[in-house]
């Protein structure tokens, strides 16, 4: 049997062999979801973070500021992505300097894997391709922005994202600040409810929309701290343990918009996309570039907000789950 395309990096080996903190990165925010244009306005939420500077692509200083955020709560960051026909498992800074700025880097979701590799393509990956990297490496904790999910007028689309189905049989917790703004949020839990994935919130008792920070749908499971995280996500690995997690996560307050002025903007761009013709991977980079300008870069700004802090909030957990392991 031929070997699979998949290089994991010695320090994300080391880690897990030696009961480190891994926390896995998609890098689809790295190829697109960010601009990848020199930044001419460091968004207020960055202005003094080391990784980002003016002249520097936003994309490619959020990939790493992700990672330091990651290892300056302890952890070791392992960014995704398919680089020269590898799913690669813990990018170099070559690696996320590369895809940065290669404007042909493709977007990968879990069908197009084995293809991509073949092809020996380079691509950001999905958080579902993400989360078959996990599953093949043994990495149980993901940091994320919004999970893709069921989109508006589904009924005629049948457009759900890959994210959910491969949440439900991979067995780590990501963490994410609710579904993208531009999907359908009821419909998306209900989705994760029939695949029987826990939507646990942290700190927060409702489904979080993304950059409008805590949502109106209940949840069914709340828990106060990262070290309740780690239990819950524990005791349901226990009793179902091929079965992933998903938990939820709001945008800094400080950073959210408005909720009904976003929401209304969401309907409105989701019509325009389909009227356009752009569906597929095109349409979720395509809606948040266009809401990012009619918001003078609020929801940039918010976008990064979110990401850091799910990323923290990922190290966190992955923290009490090795103390309580050990």
């Amino acid at each position: 049997m031929a070997q699979a395309p998949l290089f994991i990096a010695d320090e994300v080996r080391d880690a897990l062999a030696n009961g480190r903190p891994v926390v896995a990165l998609e890098s689809a925010v790295l190829t697109h979801g960010l601009p990848r244009d020199p930044a001419t306005a460091i968004p207020p939420v960055v202005a003094a973070h080391p990784d980002f500077a003016h002249g520097v692509p936003l994309n490619m200083s959020l990939s790493f500021a992700m990672e330091r955020t990651v290892r300056s709560h302890g952890g070791v960051p392992a960014t995704v992505a398919i680089v020269d026909g590898a799913l690669t498992i813990g990018c170099t800074r070559g690696d996320l300097e590369r895809l940065a700025t290669d404007r042909h880097a493709r977007k990968a979701s879990v069908r197009d894997l084995g293809p991509m590799c073949a092809a020996r393509s380079c691509a950001g990956t999905t958080v579902s391709a993400t989360l078959v990297a996990c599953g093949l490496a043994g990495i149980r904790h993901v940091a994320t922005g919004g999970l893709g999910g069921v989109h508006r007028g589904f009924s005629k689309t049948l457009d759900i994202s890959a994210d959910l189905g491969t949440l439900a049989r991979t067995p780590t917790c990501v963490v994410a600040s609710g579904a993208k703004s531009i999907l359908d949020p009821k419909a998306t839990l209900e989705a994760l409810e029939t695949l029987g994935v826990p939507v646990i919130g942290l700190a927060t008792a409702t489904f979080p929309v993304f950059t409008d920070g805590a949502g109106t749908l209940p949840l069914h499971a709340t828990v106060p701290t990262p070290r309740d995280a780690a239990a819950a996500c524990r005791a349901h690995w226990s009793l179902l343990p091929e079965v992933g997690v998903v938990l939820a996560n709001p945008c800094p307050a400080a950073h959210v918009l408005d909720h009904g002025v976003s929401s209304a903007m969401a309907d409105e761009l989701a019509a325009q996309a389909a009227a356009s013709g752009i569906d597929g991977s095109l349409v979720t980079p395509w809606l948040l570039a266009q809401v990012a300008a009619r918001t003078h870069g609020r929801s940039l700004d918010a976008n990064i907000a979110l990401l850091l802090d799910n990323a923290r909030c990922a190290t966190l957990v992955a923290m009490e789950a090795l103390t309580a392991d050990g």
